[in-house]
């Protein structure tokens, strides 16, 4: 039973291996990654191919996610009901704002893009990778969600090594402890450069019947054009995703 556990964790890492990386794979990088012989990643992938969650690119012999993980993620979305009762209010608000609108979710220790919109005219716009997924620490639409964990939840999220995107990311805990506390206080985050430069983020919480926050919504654009209308943003944003919280039984302030 051991040994069998032991092959699912290390096909799930393999697997996860991927969600870093915007190539293809062979046995010998994957062997490094993983900490595996070459010999056992080799297994590992012929099981995982015959079940297409990986797919071996007869060119050059490497590999990549199969179809059957996207199948997968597509079922994920569809049972998800936030993202389903969601969309018309991020419709609504990409529409009003003419900027890029994103559902975020968070994912244990993670968070996750799961939907976004995008009803802009402006000839230069900003795009995210859906479905990515990065640590709750890193964006603007993540610090909303970290901002209303509990204690020892933070605590533990920012006790490893802290990954920086840019020279102007945030590197100690302590400065993201601090930021932390201010967004819990005002109730969103305004963010520039700090994960793409040129780029301003700002992010509001949603808040479930029970006060928990697992979910945020953002509004992502060029930084020129976003400060000069930044406080109308803000307000658009928090607004929604009050409006979403109301909706689903959220009954604090």
């Amino acid at each position: 039973m051991e040994n069998h556990l032991s092959s699912v964790k290390n096909s799930s890492r393999l697997l996860k291996t991927f969600l870093d990386s915007h190539k293809e794979m062979g046995v010998s990088e994957l062997s490094r990654q993983l900490g595996l012989s070459k010999g056992a990643v080799h297994k590992l992938l012929m099981t995982l191919e015959s079940e297409g969650f990986i797919k071996q690119n007869p060119a050059n012999k490497q590999y990549s996610l199969g179809y059957t993980l996207l199948e997968l993620g597509n079922k994920v979305l569809r049972n998800h009901n936030l993202t389903d009762f969601s969309k018309p209010f991020l419709q609504k608000l990409a529409k009003t704002t003419e900027e890029l609108v994103c559902l975020c979710v968070r994912d244990e220790r993670d968070a996750i893009y799961v939907d976004k919109i995008e009803d802009s005219q402006h000839p230069i716009r900003f795009n995210v990778e859906a479905y990515r997924r990065f640590p709750l620490y890193a964006t603007s639409a993540s610090r909303a969600i970290l901002a209303f964990q509990d204690h020892t939840f933070i605590e533990d999220i920012l006790l490893g090594e802290i990954r920086t995107y840019t020279a102007y990311s945030l590197k100690e805990p302590e400065e993201i402890k601090e930021l932390l506390k201010s967004i819990q206080q005002r109730g969103f985050e305004v963010s520039s450069n700090r994960r793409n430069v040129g780029v301003t983020g700002i992010a509001a919480p949603i808040f479930e019947a029970s006060g928990a926050v697992n979910a945020s919504i953002s509004i992502i654009g060029p930084t020129d054009r976003v400060l000069p209308v930044l406080d109308t943003l803000i307000q658009q944003a928090v607004a929604t995703t009050k409006e979403i919280s109301a909706q689903l039984g959220y009954r604090g302030k």
